[in-house]
């Protein structure tokens, strides 16, 4: 295949105006890979470079971005990664990023601009959202060294909320839920809280909790509300009986969750010892040894009905690897 005009550019952001309507921001990568823990990472060496380049952005409309990769070279999602938040979906990916035979695309901002774009414009068709996701993934997924065989997409925490249209957009694809339980996730959010833990960081209506106020400054209520419409939500998913969905609980270990993504998701671990060492280290921070979180107590981050929803969602699982069904965990 000839070499496209957009090679090594992806769409990075993606902003909407009354006036001008929808738009997109473009990065050239160079010869950047996607390792970073987090995708904005890579986003803001990237644009430190191009500055240096030209102080000058690289737009578009959102069409193009459909136009753009109608003769790119790239690869489709091999699998997408759910999570609840700190339950090892950060160290899964980055387990698989040094192969240059993986494209690994983490928590891409682009993403879930996409996904909410009806925010924004209400009359913004989901066929019309589709397309762009669908473009976005090929430019992102784009083969630029010419061994990529396998991509892997870890969404945001909240676009478990958005597994109905995914599923419809992907029905083959496979999809690994990770999850963990709920005073854990609480106690880690605690010291260092993601914007999903934080009240009026993203609308209600998104993650489907009351107004800020009705928890009137208690983080760790409004994280257990918010944790709790994520298991309720993979409890549906998990009763749909999709031979495609695939749970892991990151109680089991983070060497099984590797070993189970890799089988269910048929992406081979290239290097065992790699991905060995990778483990030993932080996931958010490559160069900082992983120490084991203390032992906390777990009554004050206990909330009744969180806990029952991460219990129920145990119980269904079991119920249908009963059944012989695909479930990990």
């Amino acid at each position: 295949m000839q070499p496209s005009f957009i090679a090594n550019w992806i769409p990075y952001r993606l902003c909407y105006s009354g006036q001008d309507g929808w738009t997109a921001k473009w990065l050239d990568l160079g010869n950047e890979r996607m390792t970073h823990p987090f995708f904005d990472e890579t986003i803001q060496l990237c644009r430190y470079r191009q500055k240096e380049r030209s102080s000058l952005e690289s737009r578009s409309s959102a069409d193009f971005l459909v136009q753009a990769c109608e003769r790119l070279d790239s690869l489709e999602p091999a699998a997408f990664i759910f999570h609840v938040s700190r339950c090892g979906s950060t160290l899964l990916s980055q387990a698989f990023t040094a192969p240059a035979e993986n494209i690994v695309v983490a928590e891409a901002p682009l993403l879930d601009e996409i996904l909410r774009a009806g925010e924004k414009q209400a009359d913004n068709s989901m066929a019309t959202r589709e397309s762009w996701f669908r473009a976005a993934l090929r430019l992102m997924g784009q083969k630029r060294n010419g061994k990529e065989t396998h991509y892997i997409v870890k969404l945001d925490s909240w676009h478990i909320h958005f597994y109905e249209c995914l599923r419809a957009w992907f029905p083959q694809t496979p999809f690994f839920f990770l999850f963990r339980r709920p005073d854990e996730v609480i106690a880690s959010h605690e010291k260092r809280r993601g914007i999903q833990a934080v009240p009026g960081m993203l609308p209600p209506a998104l993650l489907k909790t009351e107004a800020p106020a009705h928890y009137q400054g208690d983080f760790n209520r409004y994280t257990a509300r918010v944790l709790e419409q994520y298991y309720l939500a993979m409890q549906d998913i998990c009763q749909r009986h999709h031979p495609g969905n695939a749970f892991f609980d990151y109680v089991d270990g983070a060497h099984n969750m590797v070993d189970a993504f890799s089988r269910f998701a048929g992406i081979p671990v290239k290097d065992t010892d790699q991905v060995q060492e990778r483990l030993k280290y932080h996931s958010k921070a490559a160069q900082e040894v992983f120490k084991p979180e203390a032992q906390v107590d777990a009554k004050p981050y206990f909330f009744g009905e969180c806990h029952a929803a991460y219990k129920g969602l145990i119980h269904y699982i079991y119920m249908q690897m009963m059944k012989n069904s695909t479930i990990i965990i």
